[in-house]
């Protein structure tokens, strides 16, 4: 009887431990996969944050590559173009006021060509208002005008008018 009873005894023991160990391997598991998703949540961030900053690099690129804006930037940067090492910005100057008007003319007109190339570039790049934009575009100078005729400050007016396109906004 008493063997039998150990031997119940150590394959219960032998049972618990095996329940334990697998109970272990199943939290070691549980945190290995739990580690694994938090990586790859940080991962999927830094992704995030990453193309954000290409995206804008990539405006700012596309908007420089209009060229410059400004007759003498434009002078300058087509009279150093292809030469190396340092340039006198003095001697340079003194080459711009001794153009005359017809040969200053033509970085004129092209820096208004690039004007107008970086203007089309940043309104491409601009979002399109919200709903919310929208709405207020609409009412809010209607609301402005009636909340002057209340208050003669215009600070008041601005905020009496912003409530009303708000609650108006948030009941339709």
């Amino acid at each position: 009887k008493k063997r039998a009873a150990l031997k119940a005894m150590a394959t219960l023991k032998r049972e618990r431990a095996a329940k334990k160990r697998a109970a272990l391997k199943a939290m070691a598991t549980l945190k290995r996969e739990r580690a694994a998703k938090k990586r790859a949540a940080l991962k999927e961030k830094a992704d995030a944050k990453r193309a954000v900053v290409e995206k804008k690099r990539a405006e700012k690129k596309a908007i420089r590559a209009s060229g410059a804006v400004r007759p003498y930037s434009l002078f300058v940067q087509q009279t150093t173009s292809g030469k190396k090492g340092r340039f006198d910005m003095k001697v340079l100057a003194a080459e711009w006021k001794a153009l005359s008007e017809g040969q200053k003319q033509k970085y004129r007109d092209q820096a208004k060509k690039n004007l107008s190339k970086r203007r089309a570039t940043r309104q491409s790049l601009k979002r399109a208002p919200g709903k919310y934009a929208l709405f207020c575009k609409k009412h809010f100078p209607a609301e402005f005008a009636a909340a002057k005729k209340n208050t003669t400050n215009h600070k008041d007016a601005f905020k009496a008018a912003t409530r009303a396109v708000a609650k108006k906004y948030k009941s339709q």
